[in-house]
């Protein structure tokens, strides 16, 4: 393959850089830390908040900037600064929510005081299920009433959808308003933005702020969150457990989360030892 000049590579972590059971391997750890040592800028670009990504690729010093939330944060390291956000308004967040918990549905948004959650979770096989997920952590009875007296911008709402039928529905129907993007996440999960918050959306900011074109941009991802970046990134990569809408939107397909395939991708097409 022909080699574009690349100054920076936008990462999905989870079913991306991460193993199902979310850690991150010591090779895919050693192909980003020489990634680094080349001067490309390793961007984790996720749809976890900051705090999401300590445990994992936080690992290797020297990580400048994330974007977080599907594009709706973008944050320079270490320090934290906010460069760039695309906060859902709390009028469209609580329509949201109330609509969604019409629905056998478990709910948790991002702010930015944290992640808080709807506390309905203890009656569901949510935690067998997904138990990298700190369910019992910071359970709101009233989360709509909550963020409206906390006056809370949200950042994302995140929805693990408990019914087949129902989740079908809610993928054909698409968002609950206009002012909001929808996206699948895995096999009962949406999220939910700003329509103006996408990792494309995220990617560009910092390109603005890096002076950057974003034809020098390598993406790799595995989810419908990462469809935009993937369309208008340089080179883009889906993974090999991605879906077929994710393959079809990318220039190159790679093997799975659980085979390394994204460092696997960028050894050979930096060419690496």
């Amino acid at each position: 393959m022909s080699i574009k000049r690349i100054r920076l590579a936008a990462l999905d972590l989870d079913g991306t850089l991460l193993h199902g059971d979310k850690t991150i391997s010591d090779h895919t750890l050693s192909v980003l830390r020489r990634l680094m040592a080349e001067g490309v800028l390793v961007v984790p670009t996720t749809g976890r908040n900051l705090e999401g990504l300590q445990d994992n690729i936080l690992q290797i010093p020297g990580i400048s900037y994330a974007v977080c939330s599907n594009g709706a944060q973008v944050f320079r390291l270490p320090e934290r600064k906010l460069l760039y956000e695309a906060a859902i308004s709390l009028e469209d967040a609580v329509a949201a929510i109330r609509y969604l918990q019409t629905f056998p549905t478990f709910l948790y948004v991002h702010t930015d005081e944290g992640i808080f959650r709807t506390g309905n979770w203890r009656d569901t096989d949510l935690k067998k299920r997904f138990p990298f997920v700190r369910f019992w952590e910071n359970n709101v009875e009233d989360l709509p009433g909550f963020l409206s007296d906390k006056q809370l911008p949200v950042i994302k709402i995140g929805v693990f959808v408990l019914d087949d039928q129902i989740f079908q529905m809610f993928l054909q129907k698409g968002s609950p308003l206009a002012s909001l993007s929808q996206f699948r996440t895995g096999p009962c999960n949406l999220e939910l933005n700003a329509v103006r918050a996408s990792k494309a959306k995220g990617i560009e900011a910092l390109c603005r702020h890096l002076d950057m074109p974003i034809s020098q941009v390598l993406a790799i991802g595995d989810n419908q969150n990462d469809i935009p970046l993937l369309r208008t990134a340089g080179v883009s990569v889906a993974m090999g457990n991605g879906e077929e809408d994710v393959k079809a939107a990318a220039k190159f397909v790679t093997g799975t989360n659980e085979e390394d395939g994204a460092a696997e991708f960028l050894r050979r097409y930096f060419r690496f030892p």
